[in-house]
């Protein structure tokens, strides 16, 4: 059972490897149980300094976890680690006990759209009893690490982090959920596609968006065959 939300944003420089490598890199080092990270992009504007995407990271950590540690833990991570020039942010929250989450989420989305100072950030933090702080240069990045908390918890936003390659290029739906991992096949702009549908993958790695709480791979009715998505259609999420 997973129960802490943990986010980072604006951890790197042009220099160095993403947020998301930095935080999955974090989560091995963890003895407990974590989920697949989500990458949620924000607000691009040249008033919102960011260091290529403007996109933050979330993930799910185990119940066994103990939320004073994962917090200094997390901090510890960043302080040593974090790119020099970086703007790093944290965000940990215990879903068990958040307090209007709801008013998260539409932080979250409020982030995709809108330029957000970082004292309004502590302010809902402090209001929703959620961890949220920063670990260096400005700070700034903890507005978008309570924004991707919002956006995991509504379960409808966002890219899963990372790929996976398969050799095959035409197989079943539920072979290619057996090889990657994800939860499910979808038909874009339907809904989920049996186990036994066809889906042409050209060779193309195999990436995923967060859909309705679940890893969904994404496809479109091509003649009598399914096609994954494209890397350029998937940049909308």
């Amino acid at each position: 059972m997973y129960r802490y939300y943990l986010s980072f944003d604006d951890t790197d420089n042009p220099e160095t490897a993403g947020t998301g490598h930095l935080l999955q890199e974090f989560l091995d080092r963890l003895p407990y149980d974590s989920t697949f990270i989500s990458r949620h992009q924000l607000f691009v504007h040249r008033d919102v300094p960011y260091t290529s995407h403007n996109s933050a990271m979330c993930a799910l950590v185990s119940e066994d976890a103990d939320l004073k540690q994962l917090i200094s833990g997390a901090s510890e991570y960043l302080n040593a680690h974090s790119a020099a020039g970086s703007d790093p942010g944290l965000c940990v929250a215990d879903f068990r006990n958040i307090r209007c989450p709801e008013h998260i989420v539409t932080w979250g989305y409020r982030a995709k759209k809108e330029i957000l100072r970082k004292d309004e950030a502590y302010g809902l933090a402090d209001q929703c009893g959620v961890h949220s702080s920063e670990h260096g240069g400005d700070g700034q990045g903890v507005v978008g690490a309570l924004a991707a908390v919002g956006l995991r918890i509504s379960g409808n936003d966002g890219r899963v982090k990372g790929k996976k390659q398969i050799e095959e290029t035409l197989l079943s739906a539920g072979a290619l959920l057996k090889i990657t991992g994800f939860d499910r096949v979808c038909a874009y702009g339907t809904g989920q596609l049996p186990d036994d549908a066809i889906i042409r993958t050209d060779g193309s790695p195999v990436k995923a968006v967060y859909q309705n709480y679940r890893s969904t791979v994404l496809a479109v009715l091509d003649e009598d065959v399914y096609r994954l998505l494209t890397k350029e259609q998937l940049k909308c999420y």
